[in-house]
């Protein structure tokens, strides 16, 4: 008898999805602006740990949930998103389905984004002096 794979989960693209998406233009060519301004890679490679860091959380923190047993704070979710884990953590909302009914997270989270749309805005137009 062959064996049955699992059932592929359903990812919707939501609306939150969409904006999320969109959220990623502005920090590229932000990021792209800094690397052709500065020649660093250090800007690219802290956003990048500290998202896959911050995805690798929202892993272990569904994993957590579904086993019933002690989870990740919220807060310290919020903290990695602030810190520049926000990228990590819009894909592990979507990848894991976690977090994303919650309205009270959401508009934290949200307004995270948000803050971070006003630096890399910021950095975009040369708010920051970057030689």
């Amino acid at each position: 008898m062959p064996r049955r794979r699992p059932p592929t989960r359903h990812r919707p693209i939501t609306a939150a999805t969409a904006a999320g998406a969109f959220a990623f233009v502005l920090p590229a060519a932000s990021l792209a602006r800094i690397l052709s301004h500065t020649g660093s890679f250090l800007p690219i490679a802290y956003t990048g740990v500290m998202s896959a860091v911050t995805f690798l959380l929202y892993g272990y923190d569904k994993m957590q949930a579904r086993n019933l047993e002690w989870r990740v704070k919220e807060a310290t979710l919020h903290i990695m998103e602030i810190l520049g884990g926000w990228p990590g953590a819009l894909i592990g909302q979507h990848y894991f389905q976690h977090k994303t009914r919650k309205t009270s997270f959401q508009i934290a989270f949200w307004c995270i984004v948000l803050g971070w749309q006003a630096v890399w805005w910021a950095i975009w137009i040369g708010g920051f002096d970057m030689r």
